[in-house]
């Protein structure tokens, strides 16, 4: 199912549920904001299907769940396209799907996951979607006696919720999440929020990252990712743009090989890209698009000199490894979804009109033609910029 289509479903049939849940909150459950002691809570349920660098800044919200309730089994439901990244936060004992791919495959999946959440009943559920009636529903579903989740008064969902919390895009992305688990006791002071935390790549998977680029580990790697999720191409930065910035980088760092990375479908974009940079030294410009699993990504990552990319998962994943980033935001805010790293770039014009794509509006579709935000961040200021930033101790090349 499309992801439009989903959301449509979700506003109205979903709305119109949770419009008479709310009004049978009172009867139907409990909505007292009582939790069983931290030593009787043996199972919790947390929801997040969109959105992989989500689930990543969430990861200090999972730590401070399992540092008030050690001996509980977290267990999270998700999409199937998550798995690769959720499998290695390990804080997650448990990972349940539902294939959204058909409406078959939808219902019966959600009939799957509710018998096994049935046998393993959560004392706590959290519901980490800002705005999906859906998840709200689910959520109650699952018998929890202590229901958390964000609670807005212009939406319907919520209403049924033990512990809400309020839904502050002033905040960090990071914080945001983190209020779900203060909801429940935990305390800022305990966890710090601006690290993120993942399994570490294996030195198998980083040789043969390695291996399949076709060049030796410890060979110097600037990576590339032009590409965003399919929620949003307008948070592209303009692929003539990339062109430029890594012809005239490679102009004066000859020295590295620049690595295009991106999943199996966005290959052929990513091509396009390459074929159009001409540089005179005998650099390497290699398109990786589909090329590696997600494990060898992490460890080409946790290599490498530099990443340079649009606003996604990979900023996030090199926040992880003290990678050096430079990023592009427009229609997303950086102060709601930026790297918090210190050895990073933002670039972000704040124009008038941006951001446009902000979880209080529910991230809804905008009828942009034109994303002015992207096409304004100059090549030339962001080389000029890296190079002041990362390379003031390696004399160019060529000027």
């Amino acid at each position: 199912m499309q992801v439009k289509f989903m959301r449509e479903v979700d506003i109205c049939l979903g709305g119109a549920i949770n419009h008479l849940l709310n009004l049978f909150a009172g009867l139907l459950s409990k909505t007292s904001s009582f939790t069983p002691p931290n030593e009787k809570i043996k199972n919790i349920l947390v929801i997040k299907f969109f959105g992989m660098g989500s689930l990543l800044l969430m990861t200090p919200m999972f730590r401070g769940l399992r540092l008030m309730y050690p001996n509980a089994r977290i267990c999270l439901l998700t999409f199937p396209e998550n798995l690769a990244i959720c499998g290695q936060i390990r804080t997650i004992d448990k990972i349940l799907t539902i294939d959204p791919c058909s409406m078959i495959t939808f219902l019966r999946d959600n009939i799957k996951c509710l018998l096994s959440i049935w046998r393993n009943r959560p004392e706590i559920t959290i519901d980490a979607e800002f705005f999906s009636n859906f998840t709200s529903i689910f959520s109650l579903l699952t018998c929890a006696s202590s229901r958390v989740g964000f609670h807005l008064r212009q939406v319907a969902r919520g209403g049924h919720l033990t512990h809400q919390v309020t839904l502050n895009t002033h905040h960090h992305i990071t914080y945001v999440f983190f209020h779900l688990a203060a909801a429940l006791g935990a305390k800022f002071e305990d966890e710090n929020l601006n690290e993120l935390t993942l399994n570490l790549p294996s030195q198998n998977e980083i040789l043969s990252a390695y291996e399949k680029l076709g060049i030796d580990e410890g060979h110097p790697v600037i990576v590339i990712n032009p590409n965003t999720s399919h929620l949003s191409f307008l948070r592209r930065w303009p692929p003539d743009h990339f062109v430029t910035l890594v012809a005239q980088l490679a102009e004066r760092r000859p020295e590295y090989t620049y690595v295009f990375v991106g999943v199996k479908k966005e290959h052929d974009y990513v091509q396009s890209i390459v074929d159009k940079i001409v540089c005179e030294s005998p650099t390497r410009i290699l398109n990786a698009a589909g090329l590696l699993t997600i494990h060898e990504f992490c460890g080409l990552l946790q290599k490498t000199k530099l990443l340079i990319t649009n606003d996604s998962l990979p900023v996030h994943l090199a926040s992880v490894f003290k990678t050096d980033i430079v990023s592009f935001f427009g229609p997303e805010s950086p102060n709601f979804y930026g790297t918090f790293s210190e050895n990073s770039l933002c670039f972000f014009e704040n124009i008038p009109c941006s951001p446009c794509l902000i979880a209080f509006d529910n991230k809804a579709e905008v009828d942009c033609k034109d994303n002015i935000c992207m096409k304004q961040i100059d090549p030339d200021r962001v080389l000029r910029k890296i190079e002041e930033k990362f390379f003031n101790k390696e004399p160019a090349l060529k000027n």
